[in-house]
């Protein structure tokens, strides 16, 4: 797992650096280095300054690269520029460099331009002349590196009006959350990050890589049956969305995933639709009216009678008032994990306070609209603080949240994963069916709900990235991505 931070910590690290004796300059000097040993530098190379010390890791990158025989361009948008940029500044001027221009001098008619404009700790629009640079450095047909981030973009949550959109970025020691959230990852391109001898002082946020989930599938032993990976059901479907329970399915999501039983649990009137799609599973009829489920005690104790965890909401359809009789009665009466999503999490939003009173283990799974019913904020609120927003949640009702997105936030309150490596591809309904199918059975074979949940975003994107590269990121289907996912566990 990488270290991920917010803007506030990078800036106690940083300064914590100093003052155990790590000289500013140097720092800067290495961050320079840093993104020169990033790309080969050839052509026509301008370097736009700010007036702060993300301007003087760009001017001491003019004297690295004066160094090697180059003749970039330095342009300044501020006369007025911080105490390490005039250190390099006199470097440059001592080995003959010609003069740093002001930014009017700047055509933008480069191969290359290098943005250090603005560092992490930037908030609010840019304004004036500096949004006239970032406007001109966008319109520009140069390949553009940023140094750290992207000028103009939150390094907290990703979110701008106006930013450098970066082909390349070079983050100084640690990525921060805004290279990951909203749009930061659309403006970030490529994103390097880079070691400068800057300490960690504190932990922020963990992001999820490849090596992480495959720890967690070590070889099987023989002497194993059925039995020994869980049972796990899925309940939903109703006449409007039979699919989407289907999907949840497909491919036995659930048993592909590594579970070893699996039953859905749907209206009786739609056994036989079902039926006709399953065959490694069970299948228990519900009560039910006009294909939408009833609360049926009976019922649910007999179908959930050996099950180790259950998915609810794939499908199940609006009638929220008779859903969360079943969610709440599960919830309170089963020590089990119970994975809530779509509809499920939807009722639910009539009454969060049932998850206080719980004998489960709960993971949620909604995308940001979903959130923003449970947590009764509007989106805006959520999207400026996704992270935030779903650890408060997390911790006030005990549970473990998939906040759904571009990178996906896990946290049960206390850590906090981020999953970046989805794709649009994944954006199609049945997407988030698919996944709760994977999580279910990852829960059903004992990993713990945070591990269910990142393991199983992080392999449902990694298959949909698979699958585009033969279909395009228009032409992945849901039913896809739960048909390769043995396969992308065996790669992984």
């Amino acid at each position: 797992m990488l270290n991920v931070l917010k803007a506030k910590t990078m800036a106690e690290c940083d300064r914590a650096t100093i003052e155990s004796g790590t000289p500013s300059v140097l720092l800067m000097q290495r961050a320079a280095q840093s993104i020169y040993d990033s790309h080969e530098f050839k052509g026509k190379v301008y370097i736009v300054c700010g007036k702060g010390n993300n301007g003087g890791d760009g001017v001491a990158l003019a004297d690295i690269m004066t160094d090697k025989g180059l003749k970039p361009y330095v342009f300044f948008i501020d006369k007025n520029v911080s105490e390490d940029s005039c250190y390099f500044y006199e470097r440059l001027k001592s080995k003959g460099y010609d003069r740093i221009y002001g930014i009017s001098e700047c055509d933008y008619n480069a191969d290359i331009i290098v943005d250090c404009i603005f560092g992490t700790g930037f908030k609010g629009v840019p304004c004036g002349i500096y949004a006239q640079v970032i406007d001109n450095i966008n319109k520009s047909s140069a390949y553009k590196i940023a140094a750290d981030i992207p000028s103009g973009l939150n390094a907290d949550n990703g979110l701008f009006e106006l930013c450098v959109k970066a082909d390349k970025t070079v983050s100084m020691q640690f990525a921060k959350s805004g290279h990951f959230l909203n749009d930061g990852k659309d403006m970030t391109g490529e994103l390097i990050i880079a070691d400068i001898g800057i300490s960690l002082c504190k932990e922020d946020y963990k992001l999820i890589q490849r090596s992480d989930v495959a720890k967690l599938f070590p070889l099987r032993k023989s002497n194993t049956h059925k039995g020994s990976y869980g049972k796990s059901a899925l309940i939903g479907g109703c006449t409007n969305y039979a699919g989407a329970l289907k999907l949840a399915n497909t491919g036995l999501c659930a048993l592909r995933s590594g579970g070893g039983l699996n039953m859905l649990i749907v209206p009786e009137s739609l056994a036989n639709v079902y039926a006709q799609a399953v065959c490694e599973s069970t299948i228990y009829p519900m009560t039910d009216k006009n294909g939408y489920m009833l609360f049926d005690k009976e019922k649910l104790d007999v179908a959930l009678k050996g099950v180790d965890c259950l998915a609810i909401g794939m499908g199940i359809g609006a009638d929220y008032g008779e859903n969360i009789k079943i969610v709440e009665y599960i919830l309170k009466n089963y020590a089990i994990k119970v994975l809530i999503d779509a509809d499920g999490l939807n009722s639910l939003a009539l009454d969060t306070d049932i998850l206080k009173d719980k004998k489960s283990e709960v993971v949620l799974t909604p995308h940001v609209k979903e959130m923003s019913r449970l947590c009764k904020k509007e989106v805006k609120e959520i999207l400026a603080d996704p992270i935030g927003v779903a650890k408060e949640f997390a911790e006030e009702y005990g549970v473990t949240v998939l906040l759904k997105g571009a990178t996906s936030v896990i946290t049960d309150g206390e850590e906090a994963f981020l999953v970046a490596n989805g794709g649009p591809e994944l954006s199609k309904g049945g997407s988030g069916d698919t996944l709760s199918g994977v999580i279910t059975g990852l829960l059903s074979q004992g990993f713990t709900p945070v591990q269910s949940a990142y393991t199983g975003a992080y392999i449902t994107a990694y298959a949909a990235h698979k699958l585009a590269q033969d279909y395009s990121q228009y032409g992945v289907l849901p039913s896809d991505v739960a048909r390769s996912i043995a396969e992308i566990i065996k790669d992984i």
